[in-house]
């Protein structure tokens, strides 16, 4: 059996408390690749639980982290996409990495690319999933800021899976639902979740991606119902030298909808395997 360490510390910022996770192979070599993952909106690293464990099993050092306003991190202010990933080069320079492979998903996405094009030397590769280069390619424009009631949000989140999951994970999106409704009837998570909305506003990447100069892998759902497939299409031809993968009848949530196909990919291409 695989026996990982794990560091679970929290890091003081500006305006916030960031929690992050550090896993590694127990005894590995602190030589060993990192690779970092970022999730999208209101989302949290527990969401990585099983792909860090792959990730570990393939040898790399994993860091995971709660963004602003979401999971155990705290935020008493208002924040935009810079601060976020000012959070993760932060994390970084704690935990004295130089460089890593990057991965973000959806919003996660957006604040990569941000690190991409601000923050180059520190990365090893780039991974960006179900994301886009500019706020105005995400639909339902401005109010998915999530709700306290389940049906509202059983509703919202058919619109992140594809028909087929749809169909056959009614007791599994109904579950997520009953989760997230809770949540939000707790804590701050409703006025988090207009804070990271707010943050999104106004997102433009496309003067940047020019600077990217790390390999770079853009993975995108053909039945994405929430950025169209064609962003990331629009993101590998901005991106010098990137590839684009599509999952086929796959929707937005492809941590949820192919885990382990998903888990695959990411893991090659960070090995250099993926041709």
């Amino acid at each position: 059996m695989l026996k990982m360490s794990f560091a679970m510390p929290f890091l003081d910022r500006a305006g916030a408390k960031i929690h992050f996770e550090l896993a590694a192979p127990a005894g590995e070599s602190e030589d060993a690749p990192v690779i970092t993952l970022i999730n999208g909106h209101m989302r949290t690293s527990s969401d990585f639980k099983m792909m860090t464990r792959y990730l570990v099993e393939k040898g790399f050092r994993v860091i995971v982290l709660d963004n602003r306003g979401a999971g155990r991190s705290v935020v008493q202010s208002e924040f935009d996409l810079n601060d976020m990933a000012e959070d993760v080069v932060a994390i970084w320079d704690h935990l004295g990495i130089s460089q890593s492979h990057l991965l973000g998903i959806s919003m996660g996405g957006m604040v990569a690319q941000w690190i991409a094009g601000n923050h180059g030397s520190r990365l090893t590769s780039l991974v960006l999933v179900s994301t886009c280069p500019n706020r105005n390619w995400i639909k339902d424009h401005g109010s998915y800021a999530w709700s306290d009631d389940e049906k509202a949000v059983e509703e919202k989140l058919l619109g992140y899976f594809s028909a087929a999951f749809r169909s056959a994970n009614k007791i599994l999106i109904a579950a997520m639902a009953k989760q997230m409704a809770k949540a939000a009837r707790e804590g701050a998570f409703l006025e988090d979740s207009k804070r990271q909305m707010a943050a999104m506003q106004g997102f433009d990447a496309t003067p940047i991606l020019k600077r990217i100069r790390v390999k770079a892998l853009v993975i995108h759902g053909s039945e994405d119902a929430i950025v169209p497939p064609a962003a990331a299409r629009i993101l590998a031809d901005a991106i010098s030298g990137s590839s684009v993968r599509i999952f086929p009848g796959a929707g937005h949530l492809l941590l949820a909808e192919r885990p382990k196909e998903l888990y695959e990919v990411i893991a090659k291409f960070c090995k250099g395997e993926l041709h």
